[in-house]
């Protein structure tokens, strides 16, 4: 009975477990965390579908009543409630949309302009006004939302447009530059391909853009294969291992002045069949994808307000629908097999940006876009509409800045969106999407355990130990300061004489020259022969030097009593 409360107290004080503990939360509890607020949201269902849902609503109570005042067949009874129940699921699925919950990707600091996410949706890479492009991995990223690369790929000149291979493993760039890049998934640069001549008139013979690019896209089935668009008027099919030049030239002849237009938007249709255009004149075109690229096969002028940039064309998977965003705020949807108007129109959509995109839905029953605003005046909203009549069954105000790019994902069923104030918002619903940033919410910020933690010991360097200490004195800069000053230790040549008294020696000085000038030297003006012979008589008494070893055999000199100058007067004379 005494050991009782002496072992309760002794297992209370024990450790559970031992290491870096993790906290084990409901992901249910992380998501609720990232789920969108209601107030931001505007619901709008035209009265088509509203219509049609209250028909199917009223038609399945009849079909109930019925049901419950005739019971003939049991076997009858269970049919119809199966199909009615396959009807309302139907119903629940279209009516869902992966937005109930969003992440927000804060790294840029001006407009994001370019999204693009691999085939497997597991990166995302962004590009914005700000010359950046980053790296986004959602199953490498934790819940601080943050790049795990950031480049600058071409210098000062703002993204326009980037875009993933059909592999993957590379994606293309379209800048502001005149030349198209092309980088692998991690970010290292593949190719740069060639810039043409500005000096050349004819737009076909030059083997590149001479002016920005525009826009930019791979072929549907050829992964070798890309195009660009350009203000130089033209579109330029590229192969990927030739940098050096293109393989075919779309010149699009304009009827304003100067015979150019830029262009704004491409697209290649699914089936490769056809290579759509638009340029900034208004005029909407269509090329044979495979030739002859000397004019197009098809053509609108004005399809767009003149002078505005139609931003975006993208086709349908039937191949003949296709849709084109103008920067004159409409969306309109094309028939290819009457290319004559527009099949439907929606207006008021209100576009700021060039690189404003439209998108389908995975299913293709929505046509998604975005809109822009002006800085304090309002929400920036993501529209979607009915494909057949454009008209708005939702909106969703995303944030107080222009919404310019839209992504949906059809593999991991995710929504991203890009906003003219730096922001990347990924829309999910943990129900219903897959992978992507649900990898990501649930994955808490590292944080450091006791284990990481170094516990504090002293610091042995063997070196600082007297024993491997040499007996010289810590520091010897005074010292060799001092030998260097002796001309002795250091060995130093003799100076070249510099001014009077240096080095032993006295120089040249202003006195000097004065005496020098003051007393006359008049050595210039003696007889050389008077002042030799003066030392004659020196000499013979008191010879010095090798003079008395050769008298006795020197040959005796005889001096001539009179010189050159005396006989030269006499005959005068």
């Amino acid at each position: 009975m005494q050991d009782e409360p002496f072992s309760i107290d002794l297992s209370s004080m024990l450790p559970t477990a031992f290491g870096s503990q993790k906290k084990k939360t409901a992901s249910s509890d992380i998501f609720s965390k990232t789920r969108r607020k209601d107030e931001q949201e505007e619901i709008k269902l035209s009265t088509s579908d509203q219509i049609a849902k209250s028909k199917r609503i009223k038609h399945a109570h009849e079909d109930n009543e019925t049901s419950h005042i005739d019971r003939v067949d049991e076997q009858s009874e269970e049919t119809d409630y199966d199909d009615d129940d396959d009807e309302n699921e139907e119903d629940n699925e279209s009516d869902t949309l992966p937005i109930s919950h969003e992440i927000k990707l804060n790294d840029h600091y001006k407009s994001v302009s370019a999204l693009t996410l691999d085939p497997a949706g597991a990166r995302l890479i962004t590009g914005s006004y700000d010359y950046d492009v980053k790296f986004w991995d959602f199953a490498g990223m934790d819940s601080t939302f943050r790049p795990f690369r950031t480049i600058k790929p071409c210098g000062d000149h703002q993204i326009h447009h980037l875009e993933y291979s059909l592999s993957g493993d590379q994606f293309l760039i379209i800048s502001g530059t005149a030349q198209a890049k092309l980088y692998d998934r991690d970010g290292f640069e593949i190719e740069e391909y060639i810039k043409g001549d500005p000096y050349i008139r004819d737009m076909r013979n030059t083997s590149g853009h001479i002016a920005s690019l525009t826009c930019g896209g791979w072929h549907p089935n050829d992964r070798q294969t890309f195009f660009t668009g350009s203000a130089d008027s033209t579109i330029r099919i590229w192969d990927v291992e030739n940098k050096r030049k293109q393989k075919h030239v779309l010149v699009h002849k304009s009827k304003e002045r100067g015979g150019r237009s830029a262009i704004t938007a491409a697209c290649y249709s699914l089936d490769s069949k056809f290579l759509a255009g638009a340029a900034q004149d208004g005029s909407l075109f269509l090329w044979g994808a495979n030739g002859p690229y000397t004019r197009p096969s098809h053509m609108i002028e004005k399809a767009h307000q003149p002078h505005s940039e139609t931003s975006s064309i993208i086709f349908s998977r039937n191949n003949w629908s296709m849709v084109t965003r103008g920067g004159d705020d409409c969306v309109k949807v094309w028939d290819v097999r009457n290319f004559k108007s527009a099949v439907a129109q929606a207006k008021e959509l209100t576009s700021f940006n060039a690189e404003t995109n439209v998108i389908f839905s995975p299913d293709e029953r929505m046509i998604i876009t975005g809109t822009a605003t002006k800085k304090g005046e309002g929400y920036g909203k993501l529209v979607m509409m009915d494909r057949e009549s454009l008209e708005i069954v939702r909106t969703m105000s995303i944030t107080k800045s222009s919404v310019i790019r839209v992504l949906w994902h059809s593999r991991i069923n995710q929504v991203v969106t890009g906003s003219a104030d730096g922001l990347v918002h990924v829309f999910y619903d943990p129900a219903i999407s897959v992978r992507g940033a649900k990898l990501c919410v649930v994955k808490e910020p590292k944080r450091r355990a006791i284990d990481d933690y170094e516990i504090n010991r002293p610091i042995i360097a063997p070196h600082s130990l007297s024993m491997f200490r040499d007996d010289r004195p810590k520091s010897t800069k005074r010292k060799r300061e001092k030998l260097r000053k002796d001309p002795v230790a250091s060995r130093r040549p003799d100076l070249p004489v510099n001014g009077p008294g240096k080095g032993g020696k006295i120089g040249s000085s202003l006195t000097q020259h004065i005496m020098k000038e003051l007393i006359k030297d008049t050595t210039r003006d003696e007889d050389p022969r008077e002042a030799l012979l003066k030392f004659a008589e020196i000499s013979k008494s008191d010879p010095q030097w090798i003079g008395n070893a050769y008298q006795e055999t020197q040959p005796k000199a005889i001096l001539a009593d009179t010189t050159g100058e005396d006989e030269e007067e006499e005959d005068q004379k």
